[in-house]
């Protein structure tokens, strides 16, 4: 099952997922029970230098018409170009009768909280137009549109959610459907890590700061509220903006890549300098890998497929390996200053050319 395996957890309460069940204990599809498997992706160029992709999958698994279902997706967001960043994403949620379970792979504890009182046509739906029909994995699902948004449902059931902001989007679409099916409760169930009561909403009330989702997924939805809203009040259209406050907003979509790089950069370079060290006092190529162990820990963070073992390990190889690790670590000190005076996103990446 998706949501056992030991991943780190990067999100507290998912506005995109959550929302495809938002309401009491009313059945929310018209359909008994079923299951369907998403293929996610999406991306973008987030400034003249930072490309981000998303790919993954999800499945939704429902009883009761959907009084009772589990919500679980693991996918990738890549940053490359400029700036290097892997975002692990893995939500697993569980929702039954009038409560919500969230699993925190982070901490290995699962939330619960009360279910919000509503319908969930209505909140899934709300200021979406129809547009008309698709079919998608075999059915026909009504399609609703609204400012960078566009969903599709059969019976009440999403087989299509979309969200996009000047380029950057994030897709979430069916591939299989299997509708009045057995699901067993075996096949609802969390991990067995402890239960913790949380309550519905947090605010800070010190800062009264709202901190962002930390999946671009969730992120490109609160953004674009933000931004809607903010067009309103100063009576703008998107058109009427500037390259350069565009650019404002996608910095927004990109902050928490910029949280993660300031506080990985520095840690970068002083794990580098170590291994360095290490290196240069070792004559052995079991303790020159070993040596290696947290960096190559350290890469994995920014990529998919990061394998830096050595191989062979003589005076030859290990001038090579400390020429490549001065090189580095001269370029990244050289890059220091800039990166402590970042602001944002493009700040960053201005840095990192």
């Amino acid at each position: 099952m998706l949501c056992k395996r030991k991943m780190k957890r990067v999100f507290l309460f998912l506005i995109l997922g959550t929302s495809l069940l938002y309401a009491s204990n009313s059945k929310k599809f018209d359909v008994e029970s079923g299951m369907v498997i998403y293929n996610i992706n999406g991306g973008g160029k987030l400034t003249n230098d930072i490309n981000i992709s998303i790919k993954g999958e999800g499945k939704l698994r429902f009883k009761d018409g959907g009084v009772v279902a589990l919500l679980e997706e693991n996918h990738d967001e890549l940053t490359t170009g400029a700036i290097r960043d892997l975002n692990k994403v893995q939500i697993c949620e569980k929702f039954e009768d009038k409560q919500h379970f969230d699993v925190d792979f982070g901490t290995e504890k699962i939330l619960e909280r009360p279910i919000p009182k509503g319908n969930f046509k209505e909140y899934y739906l709300k200021d979406l137009v129809k547009t008309g029909q698709e079919e998608i994995a075999g059915y026909t699902c009504d399609v609703w549109e609204g400012k960078g948004i566009k969903k599709c449902l059969y019976k009440g059931i999403p087989l299509l959610s979309e969200n996009y902001l000047w380029g950057i989007y994030y897709q979430k679409k069916a591939v299989k459907v299997k509708l009045n099916i057995d699901v067993s409760p075996s096949k609802c169930l969390l991990p067995d890590f402890p239960l913790e009561k949380f309550a519905l909403f947090k605010t800070n009330i010190k800062t009264k700061s709202v901190k962002l989702p930390n999946e671009l997924s969730s992120v490109i939805v609160h953004v674009s509220k933000t931004l809607r809203k903010s067009l309103k009040e100063s009576k703008l259209s998107e058109d009427e903006l500037t390259d350069q406050q565009k650019q404002v907003w996608l910095d927004k979509l990109g902050q928490n890549i910029y949280e993660r790089q300031m506080i990985f950069l520095p840690k970068m370079l002083l794990t580098m300098k170590k291994a360095r060290v290490c290196l240069q006092q070792t004559e052995h190529l079991n303790d020159a890998n070993t040596c290696l162990l947290d960096v190559i820990n350290m890469k994995k963070k920014i990529s998919q497929n990061e394998n830096n073992m050595i191989v062979t390990w003589n005076e030859v190889e290990k001038n090579k390996v400390m020429d490549e690790f001065d090189t580095n670590i001269s370029l990244l000190e050289s890059k220091m200053k800039c990166i402590r005076g970042a602001k944002n996103i493009s700040d960053l990446s201005h840095c990192m050319k």
